[in-house]
Parts: structure tokens; C-alpha cells; sequence
């Protein structure tokens, strides 16, 4: 896709009710899903597996109901809180809560309306987002005292004001910055507006990060409720006695789901009966589960594990893209030696990113700059060649300007025993890059909630980390910013610097295309210059390979649109 038509369609945020109602058809598990281009609206249309990846059609059989799908993570789960979780619960928010929409990343056609009605946006300018909210939006049966009621704007607006108030919430960034006011106008209506033109206003509303709780669950006595359990108006809740921390996490349909698939005489979804995921950090052990059975999906490590197993089994790559997350290393300039620019810019000359894309991924990856290299606005390869070279000499020589000595030590923290997306792998080569370019490594491995918690409260001089999926580069930048990448300091605080920080601000405003990706490649250019405290170093490609029962699963529009799309089904052997 152009890349000028993709900024297009994010711009046009003008959108009238009638509009969208016009464009709008009734699409799998009961969201309409909206061609937002063009001066008459688009045509609706169900966004399967295999729509989303460009192609018109519809299931090749009628689902089967029942099973339960054998999901796994890498990595653990921490909280059941859809407002701070950032660990493996994550991608099961989705699944429990709803957004108002969401708009896909990858492509911007797709609008996905969930708790809002099809068609339940009103945008009268750029600064204004009114939303109708969908009647019948039923809370499911839970034992946690929330009454199996229709979801209403009321909980829209405690949502996002209970995300206000947490400094700690992912979604602080976007609520916290760009809502100049929200409230419920009426019943079923909510109305959100920005104290200016916001370009990722629409991204951000539909990540699994936005979930919008019943109030109930937010205002009761008990609130680490929240954390171990669920009563949302999702396709699933958690199973009685389903949810371990470290453990497992099990979910049971939601018999109260609105959802119906309109390919199907509008039957009721989700299908499956309930979905159960394993931890499982070894991907050897992953690999040989999926073989048995004990898990219904994997990923594969490369292009040639998708071909062995598919050679041998009755299993499909169902689907193949960016993982759109990375590796990276993060400076704390609060200390020293990391608050002197030369030292930041030091590690970043330190860095041979091609290693890791050879050793790591086998040539499966591609380098990044500081906005990961799926995200559009990324600088090119022979722009980054200038402003991040593998130049080791240099770095040495960046580090006797800065502190009159051949080598600086550094203290470098990092999750132990760690392989989510071959952390360990990384690990192996980071360190014997830095030690080449006069760095003197204080190592200090952690276990994963410990070097979380140290990670989230800033208690750092450095860190290897593990990054969540960004599908935009706003959060990439954010991380330079002085409000972190959260908008209330966790985790990072950026440069601190004002030029930077008014550079970030900026390029979320603009609103022509071509502008937009011009700004967001000067931001990167500006922070190269100060000494960057926030360098990813490579994406991967991300394959996942299925057993053949699982049918329909979804995949193309990007993580957080494929999670809000239930109407897969399993056909299990007898």
C-alpha cells in the first residue's frame, strides 16, 4: 500500500454518523466494519482471515461449535487489570472487555465497532468523537456481584477516568494527554474531546489497553477483584478458578455475548467453548507440545521450522508478518554515566545490529531504528546507516571525550533465563559488542517480575527489555519523551530534554500525510543527535503454524483488530 494512502485514511477524521452508517455493514462477531475513504463511505464487509489479508470470501465450510482452543505464551501473566497488565495477560483482554472501536494499523480501511454501535461514530470536527453505544451489550455471568447488564456510556466514562487517575496505566499516554474532556451526554452516548488535533485518536482508542470495564468492577470495596478475575461483556470470562498468576489462564464463552456471525444465519459467537493457555518459555518444549497436541498453535523460529512442520503434519501457517515488538536497550538519564550524551551516544555506535539479525533470526529480521522498521515514518536504510553506523572505534573515542578513560563501567539489568523473542540470544551478543566498544558490564540478571517492577518504577541504570507491540510509531518516540512511553514517567523518561520533547509533541498533530511521515522522520533525526536513551535493535518476522482444525483463526489487520475478530472455530478429530 502507498504509503500516501495510508496516512490518508487516518486523516480523514471528519466522519459524519450518516456516513459511517452508510459505509457500514454488520461484520463477524457482531462488528461493523466501516471502508472509511473516499467522499461516499466504503463498502462493509467481515474482516475473516480471509478478508484481512486482501481477499473476498467466506468460510469454505459451517463453523462447528464447541472445543476448546490450546492457546501458549512465552512469557507470565501478572494481572488481570486490562489497564496496567503488560506481561503474557495481555492478548487475553481482547477477549474478556470491549473497546468503543478500532481501527486497524495495517489497514485503515478496516474500522471495527465493538461497545460502539455500527456506524456509532460522530466525528463534527477534528477535536470531537461522539460515540452511540451498542444496546445489549450484556455482561457475562460472573460471581464477582457485577450485574449481568447493557454496558452504557456511564462505563466508558469511569473507564477512562479510573485510567486518569493510575500513573501506572499503559493508556495514560492517550488518555491523560488527549482527553481534554469525556463524559456521558446521555445513556448511551459518550463524547471524548481532544484539546487539539490528534493523529493517533482512533489507534488509540481500540488498543487492548483502552478495555472498557463495568463500573461496577471499578468502584467495588474489593479492588484486587480486578486483578484475578473478569465480568466483562467480552466473548469469554474467566473460568472459575481459571486464572494463576505465573501459572494459567482459562476462559469460558460468555453465554451473554452479543456477537453473531452474519456468514452463518447470525448463530451466536464465539464458537469455541472456551479457550486455555499455557506458559511455556522453552521454544523447544513449545514446539514439542504443539506436536502432541498440548497446544493448538506455535511459533515457529523460522521459515524452515514452518516447512518441516507442515511437511510432517496436518498443520498450516496461518499467518506470516512483522511482530511489530523488539529487543531493546534503555538508558536511565537520571544517572550517570547515561546522563551524558556521549556515553548514550557511545552505546549506540556500540551496537552491530546486523549480528542479531544474522545469529538471532537466521536473515529473518531487519534492523530498527528508534521507530521499529514495520511502523511507517521509519528513516531508510541508507539513513540509518548514517545515523546508527557499527563504528566500535568511535564509540571508544566518544568514551574518553566523556570521561577522560578508555572504558566507563555500566550496570545492565535484564530479565534471567529470559527466551521471549530469543531475549537470551540477544543477551549473548549485546554483551560482547558493549565490551568491544570499551564498556565494562556490571551484570545484574532478575527474575521477571523483579526486573518488571524495577523496569516500571525507573529503578535502573540499564536494561535488555522486552518491548509489547507497537503498530504506530507514537510510542517509540514516546519513549524519548520526559513522560515516558505511559505519559506519567514509568518505565522511562527520555531525554529530558525540551526540544525533543516539543519536536514528539508536534508530529502528533500534523495532519497531511506526507507531512506526517516527514515529521516523524526528523524527530528520529533530532534524537540521534542528543544521544538517544532508547534504541530497539531488530524485528523479526513472526510465523505461526496451527493444527488444521483450527479454522478461520484470524490474522492481517494487526494484533490488537485480529483479537477483537471471534468468529474462528475448531473442528476437533474425534
Amino acid at each position: 500500500m502507498a504509503k500516501a494512502n495510508y496516512w490518508q485514511r487516518l486523516q480523514r477524521q471528519r466522519i459524519t454518523r450518516r456516513r459511517l452508517m452508510v459505509g457500514a455493514g454488520v461484520g463477524v462477531a457482531g462488528l461493523a466494519v466501516a471502508a472509511a475513504c473516499g467522499d461516499g463511505g466504503g463498502n462493509g464487509t467481515s474482516p475473516t482471515a480471509t478478508t484481512a489479508a486482501g481477499a473476498t470470501a467466506v468460510p469454505a465450510a459451517v463453523p462447528k461449535r464447541g472445543g476448546r482452543y490450546k492457546a501458549v505464551t512465552s512469557v507470565s501473566f501478572d494481572t488481570l487489570d486490562p489497564h496496567i497488565s503488560i506481561a503474557g495477560a495481555t492478548t487475553f483482554f481482547p477477549r474478556l472487555y470491549n473497546v468503543l472501536m478500532n481501527r486497524s494499523p495495517l489497514n485503515p480501511d478496516f474500522l471495527l465497532y465493538d461497545l460502539a454501535a455500527d456506524g456509532g461514530l460522530e466525528t463534527p470536527d477534528e477535536t470531537t468523537y461522539i460515540f452511540t453505544i451498542r444496546p445489549g451489550v450484556k455482561i457475562a455471568p460472573n460471581d464477582l456481584g457485577v450485574e449481568e447488564r447493557d454496558m452504557d456510556a456511564e462505563d466508558c466514562r469511569v473507564s477512562m477516568e479510573r485510567i486518569e487517575g493510575l500513573p501506572e496505566a499503559n493508556a495514560c499516554a492517550f488518555v491523560c494527554e488527549f482527553f481534554a474532556s469525556h463524559e456521558a451526554t446521555e445513556p448511551m452516548v459518550y463524547k471524548v474531546e481532544t484539546p487539539g488535533p490528534y493523529t493517533w485518536f482512533l489507534f488509540n482508542i481500540g488498543r487492548f489497553i483502552n478495555m472498557v470495564l463495568p463500573r461496577e468492577l471499578i468502584q467495588q470495596d474489593d479492588p484486587a477483584l480486578i486483578q484475578r478475575a473478569s465480568a466483562g461483556a467480552g466473548p469469554f470470562v474467566v473460568r472459575e478458578g481459571g486464572f494463576t498468576p505465573g501459572e494459567k489462564l482459562s476462559l469460558e464463552r460468555n453465554t451473554n455475548y452479543y456477537g453473531t456471525d452474519p456468514n452463518n444465519n447470525n448463530e451466536p459467537l464465539p464458537y469455541i467453548d472456551g479457550i486455555d493457555s499455557l506458559i511455556i518459555a522453552d521454544r523447544s518444549t513449545q514446539r514439542s507440545a504443539f506436536i502432541d497436541q498440548q497446544i493448538h498453535e506455535y511459533g515457529a523460529a523460522n521459515i524452515d521450522d514452518v516447512n518441516e512442520l507442515t511437511g510432517q503434519y496436518d498443520v498450516n501457517l496461518t499467518s506470516q508478518e512483522p511482530t511489530w515488538t523488539y529487543i531493546s536497550f534503555s538508558m536511565n538519564v537520571d544517572r550517570p554515566p547515561f546522563d551524558n550524551p556521549k556515553i548514550r551516544q557511545a552505546a549506540n555506535l556500540a551496537l552491530n545490529r546486523q549480528e542479531y539479525v544474522d545469529r538471532v533470526y537466521s536473515g529473518e529480521a531487519k534492523i530498527n531504528g528508534l521507530v521499529h522498521w514495520p511502523v511507517r515514518g521509519t528513516l531508510s536504510e541508507a539513513e540509518l546507516a548514517e545515523v546508527q553506523p557499527f563504528d566500535p572505534v568511535r564509540a571508544r573515542e566518544l568514551i574518553k571525550e566523556a570521561t577522560g578513560e578508555d572504558t566507563v563501567d555500566i550496570k545492565v539489568m535484564f530479565p534471567a533465563s529470559f527466551p521471549l523473542f530469543e531475549h537470551d540470544l540477544h543477551l549473548q551478543i549485546f554483551v560482547t559488542q558493549m565490551e568491544e566498544a570499551g564498556f565494562r558490564l556490571n551484570q545484574d540478571p532478575q527474575s521477571f517480575p523483579v526486573w518488571l517492577e524495577n523496569y516500571t518504577n525507573k529503578n535502573y541504570d540499564s536494561s535488555l527489555a522486552v518491548n509489547q507491540t507497537y503498530e504506530t510509531a507514537e510510542i517509540p518516540l514516546d519513549w524519548q519523551h520526559s513522560k515516558g512511553p505511559a505519559g506519567s514517567g514509568i518505565y522511562a523518561n527520555g531525554l529530558q530534554d525540551t526540544e525533543v520533547d516539543a519536536a514528539i509533541e508536534a508530529s502528533k498533530t500534523v495532519t497531511d500525510p506526507d507531512e506526517l511521515i516527514e515529521a516523524i522522520k526528523q524527530v528520529q533525526l533530532l534524537i540521534y543527535e542528543k544521544g538517544p536513551s532508547f534504541l530497539p535493535l531488530v524485528t523479526p518476522f513472526s510465523r505461526t503454524v496451527r493444527w488444521d482444525f483450527v479454522k478461520n483463526y484470524p490474522h492481517g489487520l494487526g494484533l490488537n483488530t485480529n483479537l477483537l475478530i471471534h468468529d474462528w472455530s475448531l473442528d476437533l478429530p474425534a
